[in-house]
């Protein structure tokens, strides 16, 4: 992972990770679809924890595994999401649609483990017809390129794609791969630069204080002529009290 922490935004297919496990990447919020009772899968998307965002779906639907975030950029919020889809399951086209109807400025990334030759895979598989019959209806568009993205014994296929609508799709480009993690699967990351600026977090102001330098007799003395002025039997029933008591305690 070191090799892509320059990265704003990380998606992860097959995570492997079982909800009573821990997982944490230092500078990156988390957050997880795992798989309930079975082996494998899971997704997670990692973003930058300097960037304005929130979960807003995480469901598996017909072992169509999917996490989606808004984030918040300066044109309005960004649905991103991370689908896997495994070998024997069926492409459902219904959480497409429901993920452009929550936000139809949307960005899809993953592991469709569809093959479509006219959008640059070397062959079609049946999840492939079903990703060319969810393009043909209109609302989102994919990358198309012949970069590809799995490779095994000698064999190699684009089956992970990055679907968009628009003018989402139109703020991509520098789409690379990489050669794969040395993993079971031989996936090769994706990786591509959006030319989008998230809405970022406010700093936490940062206050510094030598404590060896106090003078701690002042400071008693201090806090103790204060506190003699102070009627601590007095009832605080409103906002106003409550200001005055805490003004009278710290000016």
């Amino acid at each position: 992972m070191a090799r892509f922490s320059d990265c704003d935004i990380l998606s992860i297919n097959e995570t492997n990770l079982k909800p009573q496990q821990l997982f944490s990447l230092p500078g990156y919020h988390i957050y997880r679809n795992d798989r309930q009772n079975k082996q494998g899968g899971g997704v997670l998307l990692a973003i930058r924890n300097n960037i304005k965002c929130f979960e807003i779906f995480n469901q598996t639907i017909e072992d169509n595994e999917t996490l989606a975030v808004q984030i918040e950029t300066f044109n309005g919020f960004l649905l991103i999401a991370s689908i896997y889809i495994p070998p024997n399951a069926k492409l459902n086209c219904d959480v497409f649609q429901h993920l452009y109807k929550i936000n139809n400025n949307c960005l899809i990334l993953g592991d469709l483990n569809a093959a479509l030759c006219t959008m640059g895979s070397k062959k079609t598989n049946a999840k492939g017809y079903q990703l060319q019959q969810l393009l043909a209806d209109g609302f989102l568009q994919c990358i198309d390129n012949n970069l590809m993205t799995y490779a095994r014994n000698n064999y190699e296929e684009k089956i992970d794609w990055i679907l968009a609508s628009q003018p989402t799709l139109s703020f991509i480009d520098n789409v690379e791969t990489y050669p794969s993690l040395g993993l079971k699967e031989d996936h090769r990351p994706l990786t591509f630069h959006l030319n989008m600026s998230a809405e970022l977090k406010p700093g936490s102001p940062r206050l510094s204080y030598n404590y060896k330098t106090a003078d701690s007799k002042l400071y008693r003395s201090k806090l103790n002529d204060l506190l003699h002025k102070i009627d601590i039997n007095q009832n605080i029933t409103n906002a106003h009290q409550i200001e005055t008591y805490v003004k009278e305690l710290t000016e």
